[in-house]
């Protein structure tokens, strides 16, 4: 009797879980295709970005983009305004023309975090461009709360966009604004001249960055000391020091008019003279950049 009664109960458990299942609300999907003749991805860029892109009609932006020494990113923009976008999925699928037993790519981005109608996907954005000279298409399913609208980037033609976005890439600044507007070259005690390959490698990436930059007017060198010492050798000190990152920049082709000189000897420390510690990070050249104003 009891195994009847479980049996039953188990029964009934499972079709309540069916009627459930099929009672959940399910968000209504559109689907809207680029069109074959506009399926082509356009290569923009310059020393400072570079852009892959494919626009669906006036409805999004799908975008690959590079910057100086930054990992490249996933862009999605939604072009209309009526209505507010709560979430995006992009991922790569077979496309239409391709064998049926075909296997799509294992890539799937998603985020909720949408700021001016636009999400951006950090990591993992590479094997996309692998995918897309292969021939996959790109589904992007654009989430409205209730409903969800996919879009599909077809790729036609690729291999010449996906060739120019790489030679773009190749042509980037070695720096990017961010670590080209100051940098901070340390120095041993009585040390007069800069040593450190890595400080050496730094000053040639930055000569070229500055070439490259038509905005950048000036670059302010100022020479710092620690206490060890008169003031007057510190001052001394301090100017040779600002003098060495000086002439290796022009050594490596930057234009001297653009230079500015400072020496300070130990007047601006940044920490305590009082231990070995401090006053190592008190023996500095600062190198800024500035640029004009817009």
């Amino acid at each position: 009797m009891n195994n009847s009664h479980q049996l039953v109960k188990a029964t009934f458990l499972i079709v309540v879980s069916i009627i459930t299942a099929y009672a959940l609300p399910v968000k209504a999907e559109r689907v809207i295709t680029q069109n074959y003749e506009q399926a082509t991805w356009y290569v923009s860029g310059d020393a400072f970005y570079c852009q892959l892109s494919q626009k669906l009609d006036s409805y999004a932006q799908l975008s690959i983009i590079s910057e100086p020494s930054e990992p490249q990113h996933l862009d999605f923009k939604w072009l209309l305004t009526e209505r507010d976008i709560t979430d995006v999925q992009v991922f790569a699928r077979t496309a239409d023309w391709q064998d049926k037993r075909a296997i799509a790519p294992s890539i799937q981005f998603f985020s909720a975090n949408i700021e001016q109608q636009q999400v951006t996907f950090n990591q993992g954005v590479a094997p996309i461009l692998s995918a897309i000279k292969q021939g996959y298409w790109l589904d992007t399913i654009v989430g409205f709360g209730d409903e969800q609208l996919r879009l599909t980037f077809p790729t036609t033609h690729s291999d010449n966009a996906i060739d120019q976005y790489q030679q773009c890439r190749e042509k980037l600044a070695p720096l990017s604004w961010r670590q080209a507007r100051d940098y901070e070259i340390n120095f041993d005690s009585g040390e007069r001249v800069v040593k450190r390959a890595a400080d050496l490698s730094y000053l040639e990436k930055l000569v070229r960055y500055i070439q490259l930059d038509p905005k950048v007017k000036k670059v302010m060198i100022d020479g710092h000391t620690d206490n060890v010492g008169s003031p007057l050798a510190n001052r001394l000190l301090s100017k040779e020091r600002a003098d060495d990152v000086a002439s290796r920049l022009i050594e490596y082709g930057i234009d001297a008019k653009l230079i500015e000189i400072r020496a300070h000897g130990g007047r601006y420390p940044v920490a305590s003279n009082s231990d070995s510690n401090g006053q190592s990070s008190n023996r500095r050249v600062l190198i800024r950049l500035f640029r004009q104003k817009s």
